[in-house]
C-alpha cells in the first residue's frame, strides 16, 4: 500500500524566530527611557516602557496580559470638539497597527483620553521583520 507523508515545514521555526526577534526588542523596550510600545504580529502588546505605560495610561503588568492595543485599554478619540470614539476603520489606521498591516514605516497623530484628560501624541512606528515577514511593530510616542 502506498504511503504519503505530509510535512508542514517552517511553521515551528518561523514562530521560534519571531519569538526571538520580539524578545530581543522587548528587552530593549522595557528598559527604554522614552515612551515606546512593542506589538506582536496580532496587535497584542508584547512590551511597554515605563514612560510608555504612563503616557498611554496602561496598567503595570500589561506586557503579560495578552491584550491588544485597541481592545479598550487606550481610549482613542477623534479630533472633533465632541472627542468621539474612533470608528473601527480609523482604529486600523493608527501607526502601530498600520506598520503591521503595511510592513512599512507609519507616522501619525493620535488623540487619547487618559483619566479625563485628552492630549495629542505623535506616533512613529516601524515594522519588525523576521525573515521575509512582519512579526511586530515598534512605536515611539511624543506628546504634542
Amino acid at each position: 500500500m502506498p504511503f504519503v507523508e505530509l510535512t508542514l515545514s517552517g511553521d515551528d521555526e518561523s514562530v521560534e524566530a519571531d519569538g526571538a526577534v520580539l524578545e530581543r526588542w522587548a528587552s530593549a523596550v522595557r528598559g527604554a527611557g522614552d515612551p515606546c510600545l512593542l506589538l506582536d504580529a496580532r496587535g497584542l502588546i508584547e512590551a511597554t516602557s515605563p514612560e510608555g505605560r504612563n503616557l498611554l495610561g496602561l496598567p503595570e503588568g500589561i506586557d503579560k496580559a495578552g491584550r491588544g492595543l485597541i481592545d479598550g485599554l487606550v481610549r482613542l478619540v477623534d479630533f472633533t470638539v465632541q472627542q468621539g470614539s474612533l470608528a473601527d476603520w480609523e482604529l486600523e489606521r493608527i501607526p502601530p497597527l498600520q506598520a503591521l498591516s503595511s510592513g512599512a514605516l507609519a507616522r501619525g497623530l493620535l488623540r487619547i483620553a487618559v483619566h479625563q484628560t485628552v492630549y495629542t501624541l505623535d506616533a512613529v512606528s516601524t515594522p519588525l521583520r523576521s525573515g521575509d515577514h512582519t512579526c511586530g511593530s515598534l512605536t515611539f510616542f511624543n506628546r504634542c
